[in-house]
């Protein structure tokens, strides 16, 4: 039992590498739902390294926020993949799986949900998401380390 549960400690930690450049603070701009934002993105590594957490708050030009959200990323075992679960306003809760692509990765959520897809490079990090039946995003960010 002990070896097994170091094994998937150990996967879970390897499967998370490609995520790992996020940790740490970053600081953006964008626009969410066709307002001017500013955004605060902190990503961090919880208990052993398993758990990753994004924690991104986005304000307008009056100050208020607009949106915030918790995003915490995981190696499932049972599908042998990255998974998010995200937590938001109004007690909204999803799980997605998460793929990664040659720039980033995207959360897989099905073809009547919001479209997620991130881009990473040593500079920066950008996302956007994208709600069905739309061809520009709604929300969209471009992060640079704080």
């Amino acid at each position: 039992m002990d070896g097994e549960w170091q094994e998937q400690g150990v996967k879970a930690r390897t499967a998370l590498d490609p995520l790992r450049p996020l940790v740490g603070e970053w600081s953006g701009h964008g626009h969410c739902y066709e307002r001017a934002v500013r955004g605060v993105f902190a990503v961090t590594a919880l208990l052993d390294g398993s758990w990753l957490e994004a924690a991104e708050t986005l304000i307008d030009d009056r100050n208020v926020t607009v949106h915030a959200d918790r995003s915490f990323y995981r190696y499932n075992m049972e599908t042998d993949g990255l998974e998010v679960m995200q937590l938001f306003e109004h007690a909204h809760r999803s799980i997605s799986p998460v793929e990664l692509t040659d720039d980033g990765f995207r959360w897989i959520t099905g073809p009547g949900a919001p479209q997620l897809r991130y881009c990473m490079s040593r500079e920066s990090v950008s996302y956007s998401v994208t709600l069905p039946g739309e061809d520009e995003p709604a929300i969209r960010m471009t992060y640079t380390r704080s």
